[in-house]
């Protein structure tokens, strides 16, 4: 029977409860801006026409010269009417902490171009604050996923650090040694014709 090893004073959980601690932010943070961007989805709908859209295209050098870091960035203007006030607004998605998805980016320069009408939602407490996306931001959901794979991490981590080493024979490529089985051996048919069979009495 496999030895198991003996554990040396208490686990150790500390990087299952930083994960964990991760996982809080992350979540609370998304949950948040989900919650407060989902408001939006109630507030009024007006027309508005496009004023100014540009997608911006960013390159960061990195020790892999052949690889850099890249991604895209959208940006928009747009003038609509309440009670008879212009005002020019630029917001695209509610509580998206100033950051945006690359490829959510570009989609968006595709759909959104200078001159096009569209409907934005505003608020009926302050008509300036309007957004052209309005509902849970892209990074808000984003972060929830974030802080749900956080969590999955950190409870894999502690039952790991729970368990510990496993059996000496894992050291080994978790292999079991077994006794070989040795083969019968095998008597030639004409010296066993000579035998008698068992339960057969000898002829005299």
């Amino acid at each position: 029977m496999a030895r198991k090893k003996k554990r040396q004073g208490k686990p150790d959980y500390r990087l299952s409860l930083f994960l964990f601690v991760l996982s809080a932010v992350a979540f609370g943070f998304g949950a948040w801006g989900a919650l407060n961007g989902a408001r939006t989805l109630k507030w009024p709908r007006v027309s508005a026409e496009i004023v100014d859209a540009k997608l911006t295209y960013h390159e960061q050098k990195t020790r892999d010269v052949q690889r850099p870091d890249e991604w895209n960035t959208f940006a928009v203007h747009y003038l609509y009417s309440v009670d008879g006030k212009t005002y020019l607004g630029g917001g695209i998605e509610p509580y998206d902490f100033n950051m945006q998805n690359s490829a959510g980016a570009a989609k968006m320069a595709d759909t959104y171009k200078t001159g096009s009408t569209v409907q934005i939602a505003y608020d009926p407490k302050n008509p300036a604050d309007a957004y052209l996306v309005p509902g849970p931001s892209s990074m808000s959901l984003g972060l929830l996923g974030l802080g749900a794979g956080f969590v999955l991490l950190g409870l894999l981590a502690r039952r790991m650090i729970r368990l510990g080493p496993g059996d000496d024979d894992d050291d080994i490529g978790d292999t079991k040694k077994t006794k070989a089985v040795r083969k019968p051996v095998e008597l030639d048919p004409d010296i066993a014709s000579f035998y008698p069979k068992p339960g057969v009495q000898p002829q005299p």
